[in-house]
Formats: C-alpha cells, sequence, structure tokens
C-alpha cells in the first residue's frame, strides 16, 4: 500500500492535528481551569476519575470507569507522559481514538459528525506530523516546523522543506530537501542544505530487504541501511523511508538520539492552506530564529521513537514544565472497537516534567456510530 493513502495509520496520524482547526475554534489558552473542571465544559458533565500514573502502565476501563489490574478489560493506558488505547500496536482489543477535539466537544452526548476516522496506535516518533497531506493532487506539505535533534550533548536543528526531487525530468517522491544546522552555546554554525537526499527505499512498497537513507549529522555521512540494519547500528542520527523519518533512539536505534518538535503547539490549529502557502523563503526565519536557548529549553519533550497514539503531543501543553493538561477533549472507541466516549483531563497533582502524577479526568459514554 502507498505510504499516500488516506487509509494508512500514518496518514491518519498526521491528519489528526489537523482536523481542529477545520471544526472548532482553538482556545487561546492551552491549559485548564483546574479540579473545578476544564473551562467550557461544565463539572457536571462526565464522572470523574483520579489515576495515579507512574512509570509502570495504570489500566482504565472507561466503561465504570475505574482504574483496573492489568489481566483486566481495559480501555486506555497511562504511563509516565504517555496515553495508550488497547488496540494497533498497544493492545490486543480493538481500541483507538480521535483527537485532540475542542473541550466543549465534552458537552455533546453523540459522536461527532465530523470525525473523519479513528486512530489507531502506531509506530512512530517526534517527526510522525512533519507533513500535511492535499487529497485531491496526493501531494503531501511540509509543515516547516523546526525539530530539535540531540545527541548527548550535541543538538542539532532541522527543517524539512520538501518531499520531492526530480528523475529524469519528472517529480519525484522521498527525495528530501531540508537544512540543518548545529546549534551550541555559543551560536549556530554554518546551515548544511541537503537536497534530494534518497529516502525512496525502493518505491511506493518498500520491502524488508529495501534500504533506507540514514544521516550522521555531525560528518553529513549517508548510510544506507535496512530496517533491521538500522537498529542494530548506533551511528546514524535521521534514517528517511518515504514519508516517515525516524530518529535513532527509543525504538528506533540504539544511538540514544532524541529528537522534538519545537513547534508542536501549532499542529491542532494549522490549516492545509496555511501550511501550502509557506516556503523555504518564508519560513527561513523560523529555522533561523531557533538559538541555543530555545533547543535546550529543559522544559521540551525530546525523545525517541516509540508508540505513537491519537493523544502523543496533544493532551499534555507543550513547552511547560511541570507538566499541565492541554485544554482538549479525545473521543475513544473503547476495547470492543464499537462503543464511543469521551475523556476530558481537568488538572494534575505532583505532576514532574515527565510524568503527570495523578490524572483527574472525567469519562463520558456516549451514542452515536464510530466511523
Amino acid at each position: 500500500m502507498s505510504t499516500l493513502r488516506l487509509a494508512s495509520s500514518a496518514i491518519a496520524a498526521a491528519l489528526a492535528g489537523s482536523f481542529i482547526a477545520a471544526c472548532d475554534e482553538i482556545p487561546e489558552d492551552g491549559g485548564t481551569t483546574g479540579t473545578g473542571g476544564a473551562g467550557g465544559v461544565p463539572e457536571t458533565e462526565g464522572t470523574p476519575l483520579d489515576v495515579p500514573v507512574n512509570d509502570q502502565k495504570v489500566y482504565v476501563d472507561l466503561d465504570v470507569p475505574a482504574v483496573v489490574d492489568a489481566g483486566a478489560a481495559w480501555d486506555i493506558a497511562f504511563q509516565g507522559r504517555n496515553v495508550f488505547t488497547n488496540g494497533g500496536v498497544s493492545g490486543s482489543a480493538q481500541g483507538s481514538a480521535f483527537g485532540p477535539l475542542d473541550q466543549t466537544d465534552f458537552n455533546a452526548d453523540l459522536v461527532p459528525a465530523e470525525v473523519p476516522f479513528m486512530i489507531d496506535d502506531i509506530y512512530g516518533g517526534p517527526f510522525v506530523d512533519w507533513w500535511m497531506y492535499e487529497p485531491s493532487e496526493h501531494v503531501i506539505y511540509s509543515r516547516f516546523h523546526v525539530f530539535g535533534v540531540r545527541r548527548g550533548s550535541e543538538h542539532y536543528k532541522v527543517q524539512l522543506i520538501s518531499f520531492y526531487g526530480e528523475v529524469s525530468g519528472a517529480p519525484a517522491a522521498a527525495l528530501y530537501r531540508f537544512r540543518v544546522a548545529h546549534v551550541t552555546p555559543g551560536g549556530s554554525e554554518a546551515t548544511v542544505i541537503y537536497d534530494e537526499f534518497d529516502g525512496t527505499a525502493g518505491g511506493p512498497d518498500p520491502s524488508p530487504s529495501s534500504p533506507s537513507g540514514c544521516l550522521v549529522l555531525a560528518t553529513g555521512q549517508r548510510l544506507e541501511l535496512t530496517p533491521d540494519q538500522a537498529k542494530q547500528n548506533a551511528d546514524w542520527d535521521l534514517c528517511f523511508r518515504r514519508d516517515a523519518v525516524s530518529v535513532n533512539g527509543g525504538e528506533g536505534g540504539p544511538g540514544g538520539v532524541l529528537a522534538v518538535d519545537l513547534d508542536i503547539d501549532e499542529t491542532p490549529s494549522e490549516s492545509l492552506d496555511d501550511v501550502m502557502a509557506r516556503t523555504e523563503t518564508t519560513e527561513l526565519a523560523r529555522f533561523d530564529a531557533v538559538d541555543y536557548q530555545a533547543i535546550s529549553n529543559a522544559a521540551l519533550a525530546y525523545k525517541g521513537d516509540g508508540v505513537i497514539s491519537a493523544f502523543t503531543d496533544f493532551w499534555t501543553k507543550a513547552k511547560v514544565s511541570p507538566l499541565e493538561p492541554a485544554a482538549y477533549s479525545f473521543l475513544v472507541a473503547g476495547a470492543d472497537g464499537v462503543t464511543p466516549f469521551f475523556v476530558i483531563f481537568d488538572s494534575f497533582t505532583g505532576a514532574t516534567a515527565d510524568n503527570p502524577g495523578t490524572v483527574h479526568m472525567r469519562v463520558k459514554k456516549i451514542g452515536g456510530g464510530l466511523p
């Protein structure tokens, strides 16, 4: 299956952030009003539930709702700053989710008619939302976000410019253009432009033996590594494989490389028109503005590759330490894949930079059919 088809889970994850811009006005305050209820949502809506979160998975049955043991039926799970559904790569059931939605959607009693699909938990990483899809022409456009990439004490900023190059005079996908600069306490070093960096992996349907194009940021060296080889090689920093960009950390590889989308807070409100209007020239200032203070901010959620859900990066505020809940609601398909729930997060108690502590949330079982 082509990585550009709407049916792919990767595209569903990448498009999720854009839905809210088309359907709801985003509150200027991305936060919460405290335990009395998220702004715009009466505290009488939904059933309150307190979830003590730690470094081990904590399971929740939304139908009760209650925290349950690992062996019991569950719908969502918390672990550190992550929320998972009981489906996709995270569970053996049929759970999924969609979001973020405006927090006032929690007031409704039916599944919003505008929700286009549900999102399975998938393997991905910090670059999962780097692009948006234009369906009429089947083209993807870079959001031009700037990403911080960290290996040990070294920091790099990366901005993806284009997914398309040219072969024999015709446009070709997965030939990347992007810019990189090493960022130090003394300033940013010279920007390096990579043009037509090959992430084609042999074509639209790469086999496991087709190599990705991988880059060593410190030297500019390009390596050709299959996914299995990349997971055993500590040298590379970024791997390009069709529309996916991997980092050599977490489940992506043994290099300890972490990355973060420095503009992730813009994602929920970005429209396709906004993104299509951006160019390499207009977004240079965005890239140049990222200095060492910005890229080394302790509140940034640097991470390696791992499991991505509809909640990832959106259920907590960006660039805030200790963690605070964001002012969104989420639609969840229970473990049976049929029963819909709304969830909303009111506040955290005892939060740190990496853990929300006790999550004060509300759950609401609703009617209507899931997409």
